[in-house]
Formats: C-alpha cells, structure tokens, sequence
C-alpha cells in the first residue's frame, strides 16, 4: 500500500502531516508555481550514476546470452563479466 502525504485531520495547517513527506514548490515551464509532494528520504542532491557504455563486442555478447538464459547468476556471470571486463552489476 503507498502512503499519502496528506494534512492530518486534526490539524489544518497540515502541521501533523506525516514525517514521510517533503513539499517544494517548483515553476512550470509556462510560469506557473505548483506544489509537489515527495518523500523525505529522496535524495534530491545525490548525483546521478553515469549510465555504462557498452561497445559492439559487449552488447553482442551479453545479447547472445540474453537468448541462451533470461537470468545469468553465479559463476556464469561472474564468468562473463570477468571476460568482457564489466562488473557482475553491468551484466545483470
């Protein structure tokens, strides 16, 4: 179930909303200021992991692969990650 991030019912400030939620308030690209709900443990300021960049022979192989077994687990991909020099993560 996914929690709401609502005013308490008892308050109407919203001063009882739950310890959950964060609110900012962002511009649209028209101007307009709107409120959005997040929760307080998204770390907004974390940067973004860098996205890896296969070459040819990797995303062939690891296609080949893909066709042969779904799932790669164990020493198989510990295995194929060794051999196309990617962390076990990257062949997930």
């Amino acid at each position: 179930s996914s929690k709401e991030c609502a005013p308490d019912s008892e308050s109407p400030s919203g001063a009882g909303e739950a310890d959950y939620c964060r609110r900012i308030l962002v511009r649209d690209a028209k101007g307009t200021i709107r409120e959005i709900v997040l929760p307080k443990g998204l770390d907004l300021d974390r940067p973004k992991r860098t996205r890896t960049s296969f070459t040819a022979e990797q995303l062939y192989r690891l296609e080949l692969e893909f066709q042969r077994c779904q799932y790669v687990v164990g020493r198989e991909r510990t295995e194929l990650a060794r051999q196309l020099n990617l962390s076990e993560t990257q062949v997930r």
